[in-house]
């Protein structure tokens, strides 16, 4: 009963310690160095952003902050290693919307992506992905390439940054709206993806616009259609796919954002929100995102997590009309 007891008190002291310390633990935060996981290959949209922020967080907090790109299983690889990291702000989470897609794709995960995370910072969003083409696909716009695409064997592949990526979901949803028949090809992240179009290995994909403006831009690819409610600035003479004639088809852009380990003290979230508030507010890192696509957000943690049960909500809504089931 004693040795009972005695283990009861010590269990209570080390939580009421834990406790108190979170405090003192922002205070000193950060004391060594801060790893961002990413579930993403070097190149795409969400590595470039994720090491120019990492480049800031380490000017203004005093340690080194690396990003480590772990790709692979569509984000689980890195979201896995980060739902088990010690819940003390020395990892990082720098992800997209996939990791609200993927409990809609899997009847099982490593983790529970409501429980084991807490929102850091909502960091930017975009207002559509872009529908490219490789330029010697002969399909000037949308419609022709619905044209086809529609025969139940059709021989046009899109790429995606694998199964259950937004790209992947938006193209299924698009395949569903217009009637086509376009062919998966899943590869290991956006920017392999967005290579196999220029290469020509496949002929389409739905790329972020801050992986599609340069390469549109440069003449590697063709601009077809925006998926968002309207058109972009950097692509002015692009059309949404609505208005390219497929009716009831707007699916507005992506998100990127920062997640920690569920009990990360709130402190140290909070120091950590602060800093990377401070970062985005500068004029010149919203008109850096900007001219990529990307539009900064900001605001405290519980504004992203209202924002992804928004996204939740909406790709449940996709996945449904995909009828996309879950493996």
């Amino acid at each position: 009963m004693l040795r009972t007891l005695s283990g009861t008190l010590t269990a209570v002291l080390a939580v009421a310690a834990m406790a108190t310390a979170s405090p003192a633990e922002a205070q000193t935060y950060p004391d060594r160095p801060i790893k961002i996981l990413l579930p993403f290959s070097p190149g795409g949209n969400p590595d470039t952003v994720a090491r120019i922020l990492a480049q800031e967080l380490t000017k203004r907090m005093g340690q080194t902050v690396v990003v480590d790109n772990r790709a692979g299983a569509n984000g689980i690889i890195a979201t896995e290693a980060v739902a088990n990291a010690p819940a003390d702000g020395y990892t990082l989470l720098y992800t997209t919307g996939s990791h609200v897609i993927n409990p809609l794709l899997y009847k099982k995960l490593p983790y529970d992506t409501a429980k084991d995370f807490v929102p850091v910072s909502l960091v930017g969003v975009t207002r559509g992905q872009v529908l490219v083409a490789n330029p010697r696909l002969a399909a000037k716009d949308v419609q022709e390439l619905v044209a086809l695409a529609r025969p139940a064997q059709s021989n046009i592949t899109y790429g995606s940054a694998g199964v259950g990526n937004t790209m992947h979901m938006v193209a299924e949803y698009f395949n569903s709206k217009a009637g086509t028949h376009l062919v998966h090809i899943p590869y290991k992240g956006a920017a392999p993806a967005m290579n196999a179009v220029i290469a020509g290995e496949v002929q389409v994909a739905f790329l972020n616009p801050v992986s599609a403006i340069e390469q549109v831009k440069q003449g590697k690819l063709k601009a077809l259609a925006v998926t968002g409610s309207s058109r972009i600035p950097q692509l002015p003479d692009v059309p949404t796919v609505k208005e390219a004639g497929v009716s009831g088809f707007e699916v507005d852009g992506g998100w990127q954002g920062f997640l920690a380990p569920a009990n990360t003290p709130p402190d140290v979230v909070a120091k950590l929100n602060k800093t990377l508030d401070d970062i985005l507010k500068s004029p010149e890192m919203t008109q850096r995102f900007a001219s990529m696509g990307l539009d900064v957000v900001g605001g405290p943690p519980k504004d992203m997590a209202s924002h992804l049960d928004k996204e939740t909500s909406v790709y449940t809504q996709i996945a449904a009309a995909a009828n996309i089931q879950k493996e």
